[in-house]
């Protein structure tokens, strides 16, 4: 993938000191150097250039560097493709977290149904708690939202449903999508925020008292 340069992501100045010079440019000026440095694995935070990318290639949520960051607080969205809630992605990055970082994530439950006709009662998140290896460190917290279909939704989401038994699990390899399309998962996220936060008309201070609330709403439909 690296001879051939096939890969989801691109080649940027250094933000950091060893970039000063052309953290301000498009790319390499002269891409081969970046490229061989990787392929013989000499491609470190300490060059010119680095090559940012997805992630996907390793864990796609994003949940592993957060952990590695010691946040207390997260809230993970998994909009990947995955039809019958096998949860593959979430699996992978707990394993990969557990394994390298000695972190344990522990869900309460993963009671979020994948799509059947009819639809099934469920809910649209699950929570966990983080607990970092460190002496006295904090119990973090972890909320985890799937976008799932309970037939409950506005009638824009439940018109495009119905027409589209794969939604909202249709494949990622669409790329894109049609204004029907985009405006119902745009409707159903915000349909789940408003549903799982509590009263809509509060305002949280920060995100612990959001996610308390939260978890007051997973309580309810478990």
């Amino acid at each position: 993938m690296t001879v051939f340069n096939v890969r989801l992501g691109a080649w940027l100045g250094n933000p950091g000191p060893a970039g000063a010079s052309v953290y301000r440019d498009s790319g390499p000026r002269f891409s081969a150097i970046p490229l061989i440095q990787e392929a013989l694995g000499l491609a470190t935070e300490s060059r010119q250039y680095v090559y940012l990318s997805d992630g996907g290639h390793f864990e796609n949520l994003g949940l592993y560097e957060m952990v590695h960051r010691r946040c207390r607080f997260i809230v993970l969205s998994d909009a990947g493709f995955d039809p019958n809630m096998t949860f593959e992605d979430l699996g992978n990055a707990v394993r990969k977290i557990s394994i390298d970082l000695n972190v344990r994530i522990d869900f309460d439950a993963l009671n979020i149904p994948p799509r059947k006709t009819p639809p099934l009662a469920g809910s649209y998140v699950a929570v966990a708690k983080i607990f970092y290896p460190e002496q006295g460190a904090p119990v973090g917290h972890l909320l985890y939202i799937k976008p799932s279909y309970r037939a409950t939704e506005p009638a824009s989401v439940r018109s495009y449903a119905e027409a589209n038994p794969k939604f909202p699990h249709e494949p990622t390899t669409d790329q894109m999508f049609g204004e029907s399309q985009f405006e119902a998962y745009r409707a159903l996220g915000e349909y789940i925020m408003e549903t799982i936060d509590g009263d809509a008309n509060w305002e949280y201070l920060d995100i612990a008292s959001f996610m308390q609330a939260v978890s007051g709403y997973q309580t309810r439909v478990k």
